[in-house]
């Protein structure tokens, strides 16, 4: 013990003296080591090469940095910052120059902390990263679960959480979806703080895009940034709202994506990071090339190419160059597309960035043909055609077929053009074809269910007759024993009726051991089928999503986004039964929260424009009244959003339900426009299926339903259904 108190690096006792130093902020570290001379300089140095100021630093500044602090870990003898000089200087290079030494500090930095598990874990991580930049998923992968592995056997669980959210994003990008999900989910058990917690929901977000779910991706975004919002992880923060921009980019949300990109802009702003603000220009280039506004697309295109080229990051720098080159392709700037082409298809083909490869070649050949420059437009095609060889990635196929098919068209080989076009076709339609078999094997299991419920029927009647034989043995048992007490004298009768006894004994704890599996069996099948009918809920919510993009009526659009919530109220109820204790009560309070929140994500509400209060008692009611309840919750919590607060006003909405003697009392109230009553009665609820319903479920639950205006609109349900009595304490 005294040998390992004498090892204390030299480093910590000097953060120990400086404990006060201003966090994630260069500007202030920066005037602290003005001050500092020596030694002193040292924790201030680590601090400003830690991963959190990534992106706020340049890439000269903080080689720099990491330089002082090799000279000054060396002096001090302290290995662990030496580490940590070692990771900065290798990370922050210009990965695709010449010069770059990366792997001979990642090296140095492997050697050094051998010994140190979590200084070792965090090194591997690195040459991970390292690899992962270069295009080379294998070597990335093989660092990956060295670490995994480390971290296993010393039980660093934060570390866990980060290398299976990795390992599933690598996996996620070569096409194995179902190893992504399946490490995505693993990473959750790993959680011991709300940061880890933050990185499994930005990582299995990312998972749950590749597996077609944008909806759950999109959830699990704004997730992870309203905890690192809160933790004050802006750098974090803008990444998760950047990448839910992209989700409603893509569903052609154009104003909401615009929105949470300019955030992104004023998170990353504040932070000081590079990073963040190249990659909000650059998805906002790619939101306005979407909506045809080239000029903007362009200008912001540059930005981040400025800010990317800085940081050093030459696969991000090639994104954003394809970018540009489709846009020029586009506007017919051939020149400045070919101009592009020449300066860094050798960066991707350095780097192995085949899909930026193949991009760059295609669209340089079409450029160069449309200019009639025919001899440098095949040698483009020649040098596409090669990567398309090479490409093994099945979902990044179709936009390359695509353009392969345009760069012949424009040379004039229609017939080839035509047979790339062929193939583009049948990869989408083979796509689209698997999407859609994974959606019908999912509702297969509907079959399955009900054969599982024909085996928890056959098990109920086992168990009756179980419990007959019981009763039955259980009165034998008596009667033996009163014949044997008028038969006192008889000794070997005794004998006999002890020996009886113990076997009947015997008997009755096997059939009690029995009873206790097969009672065991009918809990797990009903978990089972509340599951099924959870995952078949979604099932149809994903297909009225996938209908709602190819509709462009605003009517059917609205009845189908309607629907979609009042599925998604019965699966969040379906999903409560299988998680919870009881296979039978509903925790109102719980579920009723988690309906809440579902509705304001699902209706993109901004918060710090419409607040939600909810007052819930915390008790319990059965299925058959919770459906019905949460259904009317669902839907005078969907009306109070949609009509309360037009012109994007500002208010609030509250959920109250209250338990009675008579039975429970809801409130849904908000302090909008208000609502046009007749009788008493809202003035369009006979055109409104939605209100037809409340009314119907209402009668279901015994219930009477009191419509008013004050500050806005008040709906109040006072039901007459008692709720589950509390257990008696035994």
């Amino acid at each position: 013990m005294k040998k390992l108190q004498l090892k204390i690096p030299f480093v910590f006792l000097l953060l120990l003296l400086f404990a006060r130093l201003p966090a994630n902020n260069p500007d202030s570290l920066r005037r602290v080591l003005m001050e500092r001379q020596g030694a002193g300089r040292l924790p201030v140095l680590l601090q400003l090469c830690d991963t959190q100021l990534k992106g706020q630093l340049s890439n000269a500044e903080a080689k720099g940095f990491a330089e002082e602090i090799i000279r000054l870990s060396t002096a001090a003898r302290d290995t662990a910052a030496r580490i940590e000089g070692c990771l900065c200087i290798a990370m922050n290079q210009d990965k695709s120059s010449d010069a770059a030494d990366t792997p001979k500090w990642l090296a140095e930095a492997q050697a050094l902390s051998a010994r140190r598990p979590d200084l070792l874990v965090k090194t591997l991580y690195k040459w991970a990263d390292y690899y992962y930049e270069m295009g080379q998923m294998d070597s990335s992968l093989v660092y990956l679960t060295r670490a995994l592995k480390i971290s296993q056997s010393n039980g660093l669980a934060s570390e866990q959480v980060r290398l299976l959210s990795r390992l599933a994003k690598i996996y996620g990008n070569l096409g194995e979806a179902a190893l992504a999900d399946s490490l995505g989910r693993r990473s959750f058990f790993y959680c011991r703080s709300v940061q880890d917690s933050a990185m499994a929901y930005s990582r299995w977000a990312i998972v749950q895009e590749d597996l077609g779910h944008p909806d759950e991706a999109l959830r699990a975004f704004l997730a992870a940034y309203r905890i690192n919002k809160k933790l004050g992880n802006n750098i974090l923060a803008t990444f998760n709202l950047q990448q839910a921009a992209s989700i409603l980019r893509d569903e052609g949300q154009y104003e909401q994506a615009i929105r949470y990109l300019e955030e992104s802009i004023q998170l990353s702003q504040n932070a000081g990071s590079l990073a963040g603000l190249a990659s909000a220009y650059n998805a906002l280039g790619a939101l306005y090339t979407v909506q045809h506004s080239y000029e903007k697309a362009l200008a912001y295109f540059r930005l981040a190419l400025s800010m990317k080229k800085d940081i050093g990051s030459p696969k991000k720098v090639l994104n954003t160059i394809v970018n540009m080159a489709d846009v020029y392709v586009r506007t017919a700037q051939y020149d400045s597309c070919l101009a592009l082409c020449r300066e860094y298809l050798p960066l991707s083909r350095k780097i192995e960035h085949k899909i930026a490869e193949s991009n760059l070649a295609f669209l340089g050949s079409i450029s160069a043909a449309k200019t009639g420059r025919t001899v440098l437009a095949r040698q483009y095609l020649a040098s596409g055609e090669q990567v398309i060889a090479r490409m093994k990635a099945r979902q990044e196929m179709p936009d390359v077929y695509q353009l392969a098919a345009k760069s012949h068209a424009a040379l004039g080989n229609f017939e080839k053009a035509y047979q790339y076009q062929a193939l583009f076709q049948a990869l989408q339609d083979s796509i689209f074809n698997a999407e859609k078999s994974r959606i019908i094997s999912e509702m297969e299991t509907r079959f399955e269910t009900g054969k599982k419920e024909q085996q928890i029927t056959t098990l109920g009647k086992e168990n009756e007759l179980n419990n007959a034989r019981i009763a039955n043995a259980r009165i034998r048992q008596w009667a033996l024993l009163i014949c044997l007490a008028l038969v006192g004298l008889f000794t070997f009768f005794l004998w006999r009726n002890a020996a009886g006894r113990k076997r009947l004994n015997t008997a009755l704890a096997k059939t009690n051991a029995e009873l206790n599996l097969k009672n065991t069996e009918v809990q797990t099948l009903l978990r089972e089928i509340h599951h099924r009918v959870k995952n078949n809920l979604q099932i149809i919510s994903s297909l009225l999503r996938m209908q709602s993009r190819r509709t462009s009526d605003e009517n059917t659009l609205e009845a189908l986004r309607t629907g979609q919530a009042r599925i998604r109220s019965m699966a969040l109820l379906h999903q409560r039964l299988y998680q919870g204790e009881q296979l039978k009560d509903i925790p109102m309070q719980a579920y009723l929260t988690e309906l809440s929140e579902s509705l304001l994500d699902a209706y993109r509400i901004d918060e710090d424009r419409v607040h939600f209060h909810t007052e819930i008692d915390d008790f319990d009611l059965d299925v058959d009244t919770a459906i019905p309840l949460g259904l009317i919750a669902n839907e005078l919590i969907t009306n109070s959003l949609k009509h309360a607060f037009p012109e994007e006003r500002s208010g609030g909405i509250r959920l109250a339900l209250k338990k009675t003697a008579a039975g429970f009392d809801l409130e849904v109230s908000d302090n909008g426009i208000g609502m046009k009553l007749t009788n008493g009665k809202p003035a369009a609820h006979r055109s409104s299926f939605g209100l037809e319903l409340v009314e119907s479920l209402a009668q279901k639950l015994n219930g009477q339903l009191v419509f008013s205006n004050g500050q806005g609109a008040k709906t109040v349900l006072i039901a007459h259904v008692p709720a589950t009595p509390e257990p008696t304490p035994a």
